[in-house]
């Protein structure tokens, strides 16, 4: 009878659980609020300062060296497909950004939780990355050269809109 009674009382509250959504809404990871998570944003400049390094000197983009190359790095926490763009502004909001490169990442993609970029600055105040043909002109945010822009790692989720960003202040020479 002990037994009866105690498998009767496990089962009313495992029952009482799953009806509160105690188990099921934790341990189902695909929430319809769920939205990519920006959890790393790096940039190696053309001096290679790399951000990742704590207490790293101020970041700068030359078109003289490397070729104006520089590198860009994320991870991003996301269970649905999302969208990652580099932008640069002359001031730290996205409002009126300039767009210079983006990408569709996830499962069976190119890039899924993390991806890299190998940009260009030209000398001729252009940028591109990933091997792009198509080039942003950036002049208009440049007012005197060495200027101090901003470059942003924004995510969107594909699905809702929400959107979440970082950004490095760099200058340009």
């Amino acid at each position: 009878m002990k037994k009866i009674l105690s498998a009767a009382v496990f089962i009313l509250f495992s029952i009482t659980l799953t009806g509160c959504g105690g188990s099921s809404s934790a341990a189902d990871p695909h929430h319809d609020d769920y939205v990519p998570e920006l959890r790393v944003f790096d940039i190696i400049d053309s001096y290679d300062t790399d951000t990742a390094t704590p207490k790293h000197p101020p970041l700068a983009l030359s078109p003289y060296l490397y070729d104006g190359l520089f590198e860009v790095f994320w991870d991003v926490n996301s269970l649905e497909d999302y969208t990652v763009t580099l932008r640069i502004n002359d001031r730290p909001t996205l409002a009126d950004s300039l767009v210079i490169h983006s990408q569709v990442c996830g499962e069976g993609r190119r890039c899924d939780q993390s991806g890299n970029w190998i940009c260009e600055y030209t000398n001729d105040f252009f940028m591109s990355c990933d091997g792009s043909t198509v080039e942003k002109d950036i002049y208009p945010l440049i007012t005197k050269v060495p200027q101090l822009v901003y470059l942003f790692l924004e995510v969107c989720d594909s699905n809702s809109g929400y959107c979440e960003y970082d950004y490095y202040p760099v200058t340009l020479e």
